[in-house]
């Protein structure tokens, strides 16, 4: 196996027009990144970064993305390649009980029915739903309602009840409960309310990634807190592959322990979770 990190060659890192074609074009970028390959057979997961933040202080260095990728075969640079590519071995050594440093860039679902859907956004609205449902404001939403109906309904009628309900949720959540003096209205302590929410459901569908099948443990805090942060939510349309066509990715980042060095070793070189053709999977680990 190989772990390459991957850079727009200097002299186009100044052309403006082209880091604007890459930006947020996914299905585009492994395109380029195949072609980093003779073989018929590409199997490779990647992670698209910024090198400023990456790579420190570096002359002319100016926020352009770079690539770390991890592949079967070792990549190549192709006459007139836009690229240049570091690589180097990757043989990660690995032992139970072994606690590590991670990020990651991952897309969550979960599968109800037949149908998948987005962790995060299926997380808010279920709690919008039951959180309506509780106050009794049920009645007043519109025959097909969305995310802000439900909202607005809340903001607009939940008044001292809601009020209620979201300061006893959040004085149950360690993360939360000391930013309670901090929220001074309704509104922020609603999407506070909701961070917590998605808080909880990305670190369960993490813990049992983990546990049921890719060999590792989240490590905790003495109070029971899980040593795990999630950030930079976003969703990219694909429109190559139809007009709705998409999926969402979530970073992650915190420290676990190795429970079983072959499954771990497997995500390590193939990825965690879906959308691995599209940056998302990749995990970077260092010893905590």
């Amino acid at each position: 196996m190989y772990f390459s990190r991957v850079k727009l060659r200097p002299e186009l890192i100044k052309s403006s027009q082209l880091n604007r074609v890459l930006q947020g074009n996914v299905y585009g970028i492994h395109r380029l990144l195949y072609d980093l390959f003779s073989v018929e057979q590409r199997s490779f997961i990647f992670r698209e970064e910024i090198a400023k933040a990456q790579l420190g202080f570096v002359q002319n260095v100016r926020g352009e993305p770079v690539y770390y990728m991890v592949s079967q075969q070792k990549p190549i640079e192709p006459e007139n390649s836009i690229f240049h590519v570091d690589v180097k071995s990757y043989r990660p050594q690995l032992q139970v009980g072994q606690k590590l440093k991670f990020d990651c860039r991952v897309n969550p679902v979960v599968t109800r029915n037949g149908r998948k859907h987005d962790v995060l956004m299926d997380t808010q609205l279920n709690f919008l739903k039951e959180t309506v449902n509780q106050i009794g404001l049920q009645a007043s939403l519109p025959p097909k309602p969305k995310k802000s109906d439900y909202k607005k309904r809340l903001l607009e009628h939940g008044g001292e009840a809601l009020d209620k309900l979201l300061f006893e949720l959040l004085s149950k959540d360690q993360r939360y409960a000391e930013r309670l003096t901090q929220i001074g209205n309704l509104q922020d302590r609603l999407e506070w309310a909701i961070k917590s929410q998605i808080d909880a459901s990305v670190e369960n569908w993490f813990h049992n990634q983990g546990e049921r099948r890719c060999g590792f443990q989240l490590i905790r805090d003495n109070d029971g807190t899980a040593k795990l942060q999630n950030s930079a939510y976003q969703w990219h349309a694909i429109p190559e592959k139809g007009k709705t066509a998409g999926f969402s990715s979530v970073d992650l980042t915190g420290e676990i322990e190795v429970t079983d060095v072959d499954a771990f070793t497997g995500v390590l070189f193939n990825g965690l979770g879906r959308a691995k053709a599209f940056g998302c999977g990749l995990l970077s680990v260092a010893r905590a």
